[in-house]
């Protein structure tokens, strides 16, 4: 079975590519069973739409190729630390596990929101699951280097 940091090194080729299509440096993936099911990249520019990011495109693409909005048996992975909004959907569409690179203290759905482990949600049933397991900050240096290489260093200040 494949490790996270396997999972976050193919993330940070989805961030690169994201760049190099005039988008901003994230890319996000979907694992089920051991599977990468969905894989994609930020569309915000693209699409013209604030709400495309990678990790939202990804669970869309999810639900769809599932044909479902439980997704309990899959894990979600990401370059950074998801935001409020995707946090959020992850938490109603039930995932079992999310894993990230850089943390982001001013804007992450844990670390700042801590939307993901808040167990209140918790008790909104159905709409929101039990608290997924989060694991934050793997390969951080590598997935920071993403950003530095384009000159977005400081973005991770603000972040």
């Amino acid at each position: 079975m494949k490790n996270n940091e396997f999972y976050i090194k193919k993330c940070i080729e989805l961030a690169e590519q994201s760049v190099k299509k005039g988008e901003a440096p994230f890319g996000s993936l979907i694992v089920k069973n051991g599977k990468i099911i969905v894989k994609v990249t930020n569309a915000n520019e693209k699409k013209c739409d604030v709400t495309s990011h990678a990790e939202i495109m990804a669970m869309r693409k999810a639900q769809k190729k599932l044909k479902s909005k439980d997704l309990k048996d899959c894990e979600i992975y990401s370059n950074c630390e998801p935001c409020p909004m995707c946090s959020f959907m992850m938490r109603e569409l039930h995932f079992k596990k999310v894993v990230f690179g850089v943390r982001s203290p001013n804007m992450g759905g844990k670390s700042k929101w801590n939307i993901l482990q808040d167990k209140g949600l918790s008790k909104i049933k159905p709409f929101f699951s039990d608290e997924p397991e989060v694991v934050g900050g793997v390969l951080e240096k590598e997935c920071k280097e993403t950003y530095t290489k384009i000159g977005w260093g400081d973005f991770l200040e603000k972040l």
